[in-house]
């Protein structure tokens, strides 16, 4: 047959088209790349960007960084509420305090706790922010309230309003720190691996860390909760903005950077869309950083080498459950991955487990004609998905999960009984199979966005 100009001309259109999407799925679908985060960063760098001699961290040891001097230039803000202090702070700070002094704390009303200062964050607001907004309402009942236990539950209205001024007040109060990492009193942070990721920047660059959220039409932001980090360079970026806002204000903390934000869902959505306009966009590392406790983690392919810097929502019972852990876990030395931290929920994972949602959702069957009608029905419905890790069967539903999740218990409800269950044999043959690929070390994965 011979081989027209036309055909020719079909043929090399197509291989470009297969081309082209064989890219185009890597692109989007594909393994991020990644580095492998150092076990130990280079401590002659280290020693140059803190300007001191600052000794080679004890990796492994709790506040190993604190102790070495390595995280002398970063200071720790943590965001509460007014109500907050009497109830999560004592058990948080005692923890954080055994590691490191360089701690601010912001709230919506001034106070004192353990011999630090609680900033009023809205406190030197100008009036017109205050005027005429029914958010600012509570603030004056917080202002007012006699006791912590009187304080108003509303107070979750004010915290959009922190962030901005926030950053203000955090610069006056620490003016040479290199970074900023700024928390919630549920955020966990392992800190062997967060001095080692930040060991890897230069802080004189304008720097936005963070697990990056994407909204519809607006700027990616870094959730609050999953904690984020700014550098100085980015800091620097902020003042000089603010500035244009300030008024002649001496003060920090006076405006919102221009932005009307009783209209916002979110302080750290507004916090991105100033950052923006200062010229700084977020560098994300999900899953390093990141909004799960342990208990509602996803363990699978994608994230299972990766080091872990935070995790979110966590309950004191999961804190202290957790810090045990850690102190008796085999090689602390070396980074915390995914991988490492999974024998932390590997001994709940069982066959069968009632009263108990491990929160599958990848696939659901519903009615008692499918996979729903029993909980045997559920198990050989995983059994059959290739990739299959976990099943839970609800009333006449049943869902099935590709990742491994630990979840939570569940009394039955008006749905009826949860029952859950783990493929133990699928389970140990993944761990083979995807350990052989952390054997290099801790992956650090590249930005997105970058």
């Amino acid at each position: 047959m011979r081989l027209s100009p036309t055909r020719i001309l079909c043929a090399a259109i197509l291989l470009l088209t297969l081309l082209l999407v064989s890219f185009v799925t890597r692109l989007l679908f594909g393994q991020r790349g990644f580095d492998i985060l150092p076990e130990r960063p280079d401590a002659a760098a280290a020693r140059a960007r803190l300007n001191s001699n600052a000794p080679v961290v004890q990796y492994g040891e709790e506040c190993a960084p604190f102790r070495a001097g390595a995280l002398d230039d970063v200071t720790i803000v943590l965001k509460l509420g007014a109500g907050q202090v009497a109830t999560q702070l004592p058990a948080y700070f005692a923890r954080l305090s055994r590691c490191t002094r360089n701690v601010l704390l912001f709230s919506d009303r001034k106070g004192e706790y353990g011999g630090f200062e609680i900033v009023d964050a809205l406190a030197n607001l100008r009036p017109e922010y205050k005027y005429n907004n029914p958010d600012f309402d509570i603030y004056d009942k917080i202002q007012h309230a006699v006791a912590l236990e009187e304080k108003t539950t509303e107070g979750w209205r004010l915290d959009k309003y922190k962030f901005l001024p926030m950053i203000e007040l955090a610069d006056a109060r620490r003016p040479k720190s290199n970074w900023f990492l700024f928390l919630e009193l549920d955020t966990y942070v392992n800190w062997d691996n967060m001095q080692r990721f930040l060991a890897a920047f230069d802080p004189k660059t304008p720097y936005y860390f963070g697990s990056p959220v994407w909204p519809r039409k607006k700027p990616v932001f870094a959730h609050g909760g999953s904690g984020f980090v700014l550098s100085r360079g980015a800091f620097n970026k902020l003042m000089a903005r603010g500035r244009m806002f300030a008024e002649n204000h001496r003060s920090p903390g006076t405006h919102l950077f221009g932005k009307d934000v009783r209209n916002e869902c979110c302080g750290d959505q507004v916090l991105a869309k100033v950052l923006k306009e200062s010229g700084i966009s977020i560098r994300g590392y999900w899953p390093m950083f990141n909004g799960e406790s342990p208990s509602s983690l996803r363990f699978n392919s994608e994230q299972w080498c990766e080091a872990v810097l935070t995790l979110h929502h966590l309950s004191p019972d999961e804190f202290a459950s957790l810090e045990r852990w850690e102190a008796a876990r085999p090689q602390r030395a070396k980074p915390l991955t995914f991988e490492t931290l999974f024998p932390h929920i590997e001994p709940a994972l069982q066959e069968r487990r009632d009263d108990w949602t491990n929160l599958s959702e990848d696939i659901t069957y519903s009615g008692k004609k499918t996979a729903g009608k029993s909980w045997e029905a559920c198990r050989a419905a995983c059994s059959r998905v290739h990739k299959c890790m976990q099943y839970e069967h609800v009333g006449d539903t049943c869902r099935l999960s590709r990742s491994i999740r630990l979840g939570h218990a569940q009394p039955a409800g008006s749905q009826g009984k949860a029952t859950s269950g783990w493929m133990t044999s699928r389970i140990e043959a993944f761990k083979t199979k995807h350990g052989k690929r952390c054997k290099g070390g801790a992956h650090f994965p590249h930005a997105n966005p970058r």
